[in-house]
């Protein structure tokens, strides 16, 4: 091979393909099959029907399968990756063999774009780099990539749907200029998305969004890659080579690989990988995946969604609990899961889950069954091998607090409009991220050699231990006044072991139910909001930065810039900003906000209602309106085209705005911001319609 070769193109294929296990037990996932021809293949037939002639492939995982596939014409070189390097690592190390301009390609797409065309459209958008992108209403598995005029402006790499940015996804497919790719470190781990095209927006570098006539698939689960079969084949079975199937056989809509034996039975809509034997009067219903060298002897049934492991042998009978599915199904609403009541399993299968050698708090809020439920789960997470305590009594707020400071896992469980919910948070007091809570739905509940323990943690000593740091946090005021009711427990049990005394005449703090929020009520009726509160501790507290949620009200980050406070945001997936929100309790616990707010007003000897004062009038009204879950994500695409102004997707009325948010429980959420609350309700109300009649 000539040493000096210069490459026009990538293929990146040095991934595990493990959520296709079994089917990548033994075969990389390029190497699968896409209606007869590997994957692989066809993405080099491509490369070279669009003019690109030499190809450089990074591998890792079974390299020796993709070195000695068939390349065809053209110059094509492999290069192995040592460890896991990202999904651009590996190309820091052969930079220095590229042309001017590199197109890389995902090894796991199945595509139909005019790359030619593209590339053309590359060089005269003038950009470092360019990505091309497709419309689906299914981002969470992808990058979803706002585009303003044709140039990318935002990422958020496989969003929850409260993240999503629009309906626009990143394919995996490139273009990058020299002063793109040079950026890429050697021998580092380092990611396209994550790393790389955050790199170049913060360096002032354009990245055109290119969105092309066609068809792209990503193949990373098995329902993607069947519909990416029959898709190829055009809607029929896919049969591979020198397979044997008897001719009373009902097949339909399969994908069956090369030499498997298939005899007199019903297969439909499944996957059978290569060298299968299926028996006569077999019955493989939708969704099974039978693995390579596997065989179903005469007369077994299966379940829908089953899993067949490599070569494993199953005789006949019902194998309906045999194999669990691939990932658990959780329920999901904005913040939490809703539990499954009907199933008296659910509790146990979690903590198992959650367990799993980590150390593990089972939160119960008092109410109702929450506290039987956290002691299933802490049974489970014991049956794991896990240690798990037992908390009853508090918020969610408190449950955070526990979590970090004890450095635990944490599971809350409350009871919600009629429905039980679990909050999730990590060993460092955040919500799971869109990450975590990917890996726990993956895991399969098992039972440990050696079974842990569970304790019980009295709901005083969690007060105790709040109270010895409250001081760390803030200093208390003199005077305070709690509301009454359960939901301001807490801060009433802290006003007392503090010794506060009464505040006559003053104002009243109330928290909000889960314990993240707090107001605070005047004595004529006046309301101090959640967020006045805030920005009057960032300010009066002399502030340098704050760490927000994404969906943050506009008006207040523009209060905080203006009083020189730098304000960042963060969502539910992983990243540098909510790492180190985690350390910030303030946003996030009810009871110290009052305090600190309280805190300053008594430092300044004004009332609370005399530092709102001082800010700017504004109000933020928040409501639901439910909407077709299919086609959520493309209207907030279109809401982000119509209206660009702020940081989300919504509505800019005169006087004033209104952000939309897609939610997991299929609806939106409103949150409106004006100059007081009658105008703020208007607007939202407005909005809802709006989106109900989908007139805008």
């Amino acid at each position: 091979m000539d040493q000096q070769t210069r490459f026009d193109s990538v293929i990146i294929a040095g991934g595990f393909g493990k959520r296709l296990s079994p089917l990548t037990d033994a075969l990389p996932k390029p190497m699968l099959p896409i209606a007869g021809e590997s994957l692989f293949t066809r993405n080099l037939k491509l490369l070279r029907k669009h003019g690109f002639e030499r190809t450089a492939v990074t591998t890792m995982y079974l390299a020796e399968k993709l070195e000695n596939a068939d390349c065809g014409e053209g110059v094509t070189e492999f290069f192995r990756e040592e460890k896991p390097l990202g999904s651009a690592g590996a190309l820091g190390a052969i930079k220095s063999r590229f042309d001017d301009v590199i197109l890389v390609i995902s090894g796991d797409a199945v595509f139909d774009y005019d790359l030619s065309e593209a590339r053309k459209k590359f060089l005269e958008s003038k950009c470092d780099a360019a990505i091309l992108l497709c419309r689906t209403e299914d981002t969470g598995e992808y990058g979803s990539v706002c585009v303003e005029n044709g140039k990318i402006c935002g990422f958020c790499e496989k969003p929850s749907c409260r993240d999503t940015l629009s309906d626009l996804v990143n394919t995996g497919i490139y273009f990058l200029s020299k002063s793109a790719f040079e950026l890429i470190p050697e021998d580092r781990r380092f990611d396209f998305s994550r790393d790389l095209f955050p790199m170049l927006l913060r360096s002032g570098k354009c990245i055109a969004g290119l969105e092309l006539q066609g068809h792209w698939f990503d193949i990373g689960t098995f329902g993607d890659y069947h519909r990416c079969n029959l898709w190829v084949n055009d809607g029929k079975s896919c049969i591979g080579r020198h397979t044997s199937i008897h001719p009373n056989a009902k097949i339909e809509h399969c994908v069956i690989m090369d030499n498997v034996t298939v005899g007199n039975s019903v297969l439909r809509g499944c996957i059978v990988g290569e060298n299968a034997i299926i028996g006569n009067d077999c019955i493989i219903p939708p969704g099974c995946v039978i693995g390579p060298g596997a065989e179903l002897r005469d007369g077994t049934p299966l379940a829908p969604s089953t899993v067949v492991e490599t070569g494993c042998a199953l005789a006949g009978e019902s194998h309906y609990d045999y194999f669990p599915k691939p990932r658990a199904d959780f329920k999901m609403d904005d913040d939490y899961i809703i539990a499954d009541t009907d199933d008296e399993g659910f509790f146990v299968r979690l903590g198992k889950m959650l367990g799993s050698g980590n150390r593990l708090f089972a939160f119960a809020e008092g109410s109702g069954m929450t506290l039987p439920r956290a002691c299933e789960l802490a049974c489970g997470a014991a049956e794991s091998g896990s240690n798990c305590t037992v908390i009853s009594g508090g918020n969610a707020s408190a449950a955070a607090f526990a979590a970090s400071e004890y450095g635990n896992k944490t599971a809350f469980i409350s009871e919600e409009d009629g429905k039980t919910a679990i909050r999730l948070y990590s060993e460092f007091g955040m919500p799971y991220s869109r990450e975590e809570l990917r890996a726990l739905a993956e895991k399969t509940p098992s039972n440990a050699d050696r079974a842990g323990s569970v304790y019980l943690l009295p709901h005083g000593a969690l007060v105790k231990r709040y109270l010895s740091h409250l001081n760390s946090f803030t200093s208390p005021p003199k005077r305070f006044n709690a509301a009454g009711g359960a939901q301001n427990r807490f801060l009433r049990e802290c006003a007392e072991e503090l010794g506060l005394s009464e505040d006559i005449g003053g104002a009243v703090y109330v928290i909000s139910p889960d314990g993240e929020r707090a107001k605070a009520i005047m004595p004529d009726g006046r309301e101090i909001s959640y967020w006045q509160l805030l920005a009057i501790c960032c300010i009066e507290g002399k502030r340098s930065g704050i760490l927000l949620p994404r969906d943050t009200p506009d008006t207040l980050e523009r209060i905080l810039k203006r009083h020189s406070v730098d304000i960042g945001f963060y969502g539910d997936s992983e990243s540098e900003e909510r790492t180190l929100a985690a350390s910030d309790r303030l946003p996030r616990d009810g009871v110290l906000l009052a305090l600190t707010a309280a805190s300053l007003a008594e430092k300044n000897g004004v009332s609370i209602a005399e530092l709102a004062d001082r800010l700017p009038p504004f109000s933020v009204t928040t409501r639901s309106v439910y909407a077709d879950s299919g086609k959520m994500i493309s209207v907030i695409s279109r809401l982000r085209r119509d209206n660009r102004n702020g940081r989300s997707a919504g509505f800019d009325f005169g006087e004033g705005r209104v952000s939309v948010y897609p939610s997991a429980a299929g609806r939106f959420r409103i949150i409106a911001e004006a100059v007081n609350a009658e105008t703020a309700e208007e607007i939202s109300l407005k909005a809802a319609e709006m989106l109900e009649k989908n007139e805008f």
